[in-house]
């Protein structure tokens, strides 16, 4: 299977410079942004959840030190969890739901869904979301292509509509 096209941005113009200036970009982060938005409902709500139920009982008996202490841990493992699960709805599927959802999917380079170490890689930013928006902005800097998170560029991976010809 031939390898996606890119949307790329106009000759000689970086990809953060095409979301300034292109709608179809701008269109293209909001749908990505709506879809993070989703997974990290479907993800982290149940999560709070459970929490609650485990470490409610532990403020009353620890006080609310060790309730702080035992939240923090927490909030790590949620990450990991988070990244976990986009790697591994990503490479057997090539979305997670929120992408599947917009009628987004993650492709490799030859148009096949990523490895589960790829997946796994591009997704790490997801720990923090200072870490994503960072990783967003670099991608958008260095790319001429506006699909891309910095992670993406050197995986060689991109996240594309469904409807674009793969």
């Amino acid at each position: 299977m031939p390898p996606p096209s890119a949307p790329a941005a106009p000759a000689g113009v970086s990809g953060f410079d095409a979301l300034t200036k292109d709608q179809k970009a701008q269109d293209y982060w909001f749908r990505r942004l709506i879809a993070y938005v989703i997974d990290v409902i479907l993800v982290y709500v149940p999560l709070y959840i459970i929490f609650l139920l485990v470490a409610v009982p532990f403020l009353f008996i620890g006080g609310f030190g060790f309730y702080a202490l035992f939240f923090g841990s927490y909030i790590f493992l949620w990450g990991i969890i988070f990244i976990l699960y986009n790697a591994f709805m990503e490479s057997t599927s090539g979305q997670s739901f929120g992408k599947s959802f917009l009628n987004l999917k993650v492709v490799s380079k030859s148009g096949a869904n990523p490895s589960f170490v790829d997946a796994f890689i591009r997704n790490l930013s997801k720990i923090y979301w200072l870490l994503l928006v960072l990783d967003v902005i670099v991608g958008l800097a260095v790319s001429k292509e506006y699909s891309q998170k910095w992670t993406d560029t050197f995986l060689g991976t991109r996240v594309v509509s469904k409807t674009q010809t793969i």
